[in-house]
Formats: C-alpha cells, sequence, structure tokens
C-alpha cells in the first residue's frame, strides 16, 4: 500500500460518503494505491455504520469503532496502528480539506523530495473560507505560539502526510486536535514542505472545536516548553543579555547625563538605542546562533521593533498593577519586567530570529 490516509469521525454522516468517494477518486485518476482509515468515537448518528457500509464499494476502507468520543489526536494515532501505507496522512471529516490536493501532498514524498508534506492556510496561495473574525483570530494566535518551535507557517492544519518511517519508535500523546504540532516536534525527519490549500469551512454537521480544546493545546504548549532544552536555553540566554543591557543602559544614561551634561531625556534616548543594539548583537550571534552579517540591517530593525513593544508592554502593566491594583510601584516594575520579557523573547525568535 502507497498511501493511509486516517479521518477520525464524531457525528459526520452528512459528510462522511462525499468524502470518500472524492478520495477514491483521486486515488484513482492519480494511480495511488491508497487506503482510507475511519476511526469513529462512537458517533451517535450512526457515521461508523455508514463507513461499513461503503467497503463493498470501497474495498480498501478499514473502520475502527471506539467506545467513546476519546479525541482526535488519539484517533489518529490508533489509526496509524493498523496502517499498511509506506506513507501516513490525515484528513478532516467535514469537506473542509481539498482530497483534490491528495496528489500534490503525496507525490513530494514519493519522488523523495521531503518526507513530511503539510497542507498549509497561511502560504501564498493558500487561504480560509467561512471563517469568522474570531475563529481566524484563534487561529493566528495558536499559531503564533506553535511558531515557537518550528518554521513551517502552518502548523497547526489537519491535513498532512509524513513517512512512516519519521514516525516510527516516536511516542506520540497529544491532548486535544493538533497532533501536526506534537510531530514537527518530535518526529525524525529531515524535510519538510507546504502545499498551498484552500480551507473551507463546513457547511453540514456541527464543528468540534471549543475552549476544551483551547486549553489541551495550551497545555501541550506548557509541556513542550518544559521539556525542550534548547529553547529553555535561550530564553536564559536572552535574559542574561538583557539584563547586560540593562547595566549598559544605566552607565551611559549616568554618563551622558552627569559627567558630559547633556538633557536626562536625551540621554535616556541614546542608552536605550546603544543598550538595544548591544542586546542585538549578543542575541543574534550568541543567543540565536546566527552570522552578524546576516540580514543585519532588516533583523535589526525587527529586533528594535520588538524592543519597543516590549517597553509598551512594560510601562502599559506598571501603570496597571500600580493604579488599579495598587501594588508599590518597585513590585509593579518587576511583575511587569517579567511580562516583556516573555514578549520581548517570543516576539524575536517567532520572528526577528526565525530562520
Amino acid at each position: 500500500m502507497d498511501l493511509s490516509i486516517v479521518i477520525p469521525t464524531y457525528n459526520e454522516k452528512e459528510n462522511i460518503a462525499i468524502l470518500l468517494g472524492q478520495i477514491f477518486s483521486v486515488f484513482k485518476l492519480s494511480k495511488i494505491n491508497g487506503e482510507v482509515i475511519i476511526v469513529d468515537d462512537n458517533s451517535p448518528d450512526g457515521t461508523g455504520e455508514i463507513a461499513e457500509s461503503l467497503k463493498e464499494q470501497y474495498p480498501t476502507i478499514k473502520v475502527i469503532h471506539r467506545k467513546g468520543k476519546l479525541g482526535l489526536s488519539s484517533a489518529v494515532i490508533e489509526g496509524w496502528k493498523i496502517a499498511s501505507g509506506e506513507v501516513l496522512g490525515v484528513m478532516d471529516a467535514d469537506l473542509s480539506h481539498p482530497a483534490e490536493k491528495i496528489p500534490e501532498l503525496y507525490n513530494p514524498i514519493k519522488d523523495k523530495e521531503a518526507d513530511f508534506t503539510i497542507g498549509s492556510r497561511y502560504i501564498k496561495g493558500g487561504k480560509i473560507i467561512g471563517w469568522g473574525l474570531y475563529r481566524k483570530a484563534s487561529s493566528k494566535i495558536g499559531t503564533l505560539f506553535a511558531r515557537i518551535f518550528t518554521s513551517v507557517k502552518d502548523p497547526m492544519t489537519g491535513f498532512f502526510m509524513i513517512k512512516k518511517e519519521c514516525i516510527q519508535e516516536v511516542n506520540l500523546d497529544p491532548k486535544g486536535f493538533k497532533i501536526l504540532l506534537e510531530i514537527l516536534i518530535k518526529g525524525h525527519y529531515k524535510k519538510t514542505k507546504e502545499i498551498p490549500i484552500t480551507f473551507t469551512n463546513r457547511t453540514k454537521g456541527r464543528s468540534k472545536a471549543g475552549m476544551k480544546e483551547a486549553i489541551y493545546y495550551f497545555q501541550n504548549i506548557y509541556s513542550y516548553l518544559k521539556e525542550d532544552k534548547k529553547i529553555l536555553g535561550q530564553f536564559f540566554s536572552f535574559a542574561f543579555v538583557g539584563l547586560i543591557g540593562t547595566f549598559i543602559n544605566i552607565a551611559i544614561l549616568y554618563m551622558l547625563t552627569e559627567m558630559l551634561g547633556i538633557y536626562y531625556i536625551l540621554s535616556a534616548i541614546f542608552s536605550f538605542i546603544i543598550a538595544a543594539t548591544s542586546n542585538f548583537i549578543l542575541n543574534k550571534t550568541w543567543t540565536f546562533k546566527e552570522k552578524l552579517n546576516e540580514r543585519i540591517l532588516n533583523k535589526y530593525l525587527q529586533f528594535f521593533l520588538v524592543s519597543l513593544t516590549a517597553l509598551i508592554v512594560n510601562l502599559f502593566f506598571l501603570y496597571a498593577f500600580t493604579e488599579f491594583l495598587k501594588i508599590y510601584y518597585l513590585i509593579s516594575q518587576v511583575l511587569a519586567i517579567g511580562i516583556a520579557l516573555i514578549i520581548n523573547f517570543l516576539g524575536n525568535k517567532i520572528w526577528t530570529f526565525s530562520k
């Protein structure tokens, strides 16, 4: 078997037959020897039974019936356990992922151009149809946090394929829907390729996404952060560089104001620029291990903008903690610096020093 696509289902009776017809039509036209594994979480609407009834029409369907609603990620893992294909794939059951894109994801792996292909909504040519502002904002925020760990533009999509050997002996155990990020972090692959797709919001049935899934997602993010020694090392290096920059800032401020008689506001501006420049050089070469001359002007501007944003965040929380929560201003400043440090680190890791 060339390709095994796992489709987790829960109450998808209106979509499952249509989707399977699309997938097997693509298999036939593209000459892909493929199977589809339906993993049904005991759907009350009879989705699992409908899938079983389609086996006669599509002999390479496998159906796993689970006892209850156990979650998408665990369904994918369970489906892959019985997969016969050399390439493993995942699709949603709600017709949001375009089946006609299957060959574009499969062929680069078959042709050894990539180990891992991802149907991306967030690269050139990709788009989303039918989402409101809240759904778009939620996705962007989730993607922003995922970019701490990967340079993939759409690490939260549910449409991707990977060589089976890349996840063998890998302990996958994510909570909720977002299994792709877990594989991006833990999988043994060398090259990824993102393929633009048009994601179309479901027109039949109800979305399974909700606050519970968002909580699971951020629990996953927290667990990855705890286990990722490289990111923890970068954070502490970044904080240490910030401490050095603070001393540089104060020293230059004092020298310009007290020794050269420059107006203290002007001194503060000069000292901030010099300290930010020092921080940029140290973080580029030490924290994030980049060559100094690599896109230096562009990255310096990005770093400076992130630093200004962190400064604004610092001032906002200093004011809020002191004026509204009545916290002593020095304690407020310590808390505000901690929040601004996190914003500063994330902004620079995700944007400035993202490969």
